[in-house]
């Protein structure tokens, strides 16, 4: 069994608050818990389509202006923020890294976003990579055709993970095929900015759910909010409900987006062996931040259950795993 390297909890969380402070509808409501708001409370409320998924903002203000005015600054720092780690659309730099190989000025954000990457590559011990997009596209390429992707397929996706040098100011391509993908982090940090917007505007109870990764503060009316984890099964209905005020909570599951019947080859990979991870259906995480949550709930998923939970203990931060057996893994304090 690999060793789980051991980190400095505050180091790591230092360097997480420095990065951010599918199938099926979003896993989480944000009207959950606003039925019984005191009338002197205001909602605003609406959500966009942002990178592939829904993107739901809840303000609840005793000012109907200043929860309009941080709804919208919110959807503005994240629509401004979206088409940098859109790898798929329009002239970002993540898109153009992978077309031409190089970048050799690097967005702020992106910069943040990557050394947070790097991080939880190293504390992960590599369940957690950036690098896997040749295998995803394998797997979309393989069953657009009508069929499973060959051994050939993979063996040559495989040989493009880590083909990527992070310098100070630039990024490089470094093995043929190799290419980025950020969509195990990046709903997780322009859900975090655009909280932060929104605190930033006055607002002091607000909710931000991108497409299942959730970032919070305050509450619901007079009781705290309430984030559900989906129901693997039936990802439209809650598995459980966790009660929360602060932080946030991410979740990775196979029901996400998956190319056969079975789900046995989906968005999530493990980087070592190009397969999709088989024991899980799903993983849970709650962290301070949701880029963190988000990005370490897809190296749980590939990891074994007893060593995410590890993990997750060492850090200080909560977790909930469902397994194809219909087992549970979980952490002493999830439920707060």
């Amino acid at each position: 069994m690999k060793s789980i390297p051991t980190m400095d909890r505050r180091a790591f969380l230092r360097l997480a608050g420095s990065a951010g402070i599918a199938a099926g509808l979003p896993l989480v409501s944000p009207a959950i818990g606003l039925a019984s708001l005191d009338k002197k409370l205001k909602v605003a409320q609406a959500s966009q389509i942002m990178m592939g998924t829904v993107v739901a903002v809840t303000v609840v203000d005793s000012s109907a202006e200043r929860a309009q005015e941080a709804m919208s600054l919110a959807f503005l720092r994240m629509r401004e923020l979206s088409p940098v780690f859109d790898r798929h659309a329009g002239d970002g730099p993540l898109r153009a890294l992978n077309r031409e190989g190089q970048l050799r000025e690097l967005p702020s954000d992106l910069k943040r976003v990557l050394g947070l990457c790097r991080q939880v590559n190293q504390l992960t011990a590599g369940a957690f990579d950036i690098t896997v997009a040749p295998i995803i596209d394998a797997y979309k390429k393989s069953f657009a055709a009508g069929h499973k992707p060959t051994h050939k397929d993979l063996e040559a996706a495989l040989a493009a993970v880590g083909g990527l040098r992070i310098e100070a100011e630039s990024l490089l391509l470094t093995r043929e095929g190799a290419s980025v993908t950020l969509d195990g982090v990046a709903k997780g940090f322009i859900a975090d900015r655009g909280l932060e917007a929104a605190r930033q505007a006055g607002a002091q109870n607000a909710l931000i759910n991108a497409g299942g990764d959730v970032a919070l503060m305050g509450k619901a009316g007079d009781r705290p909010w309430r984030v559900a984890v989906a129901d693997p099964e039936a990802p439209t209905k809650a598995k459980t409900t966790v009660e929360m005020t602060s932080g946030a909570m991410a979740t990775s599951g196979n029901y996400e987006v998956y190319f056969d019947h079975e789900r046995l080859f989906h968005h999530i990979v493990n980087p070592a062996t190009g397969q999709s991870p088989r024991t899980d259906v799903s993983a849970t995480v709650r962290a301070p931040q949701a880029s963190v949550a988000d990005a370490l709930s897809t190296a749980c998923f590939v990891m074994r259950p007893q060593e995410a939970m590890r993990l997750l203990k060492a850090q200080n931060l909560q977790g909930i795993i469902y397994t194809r057996q219909k087992q549970r893994y979980v952490t002493d304090s999830f439920w707060g």
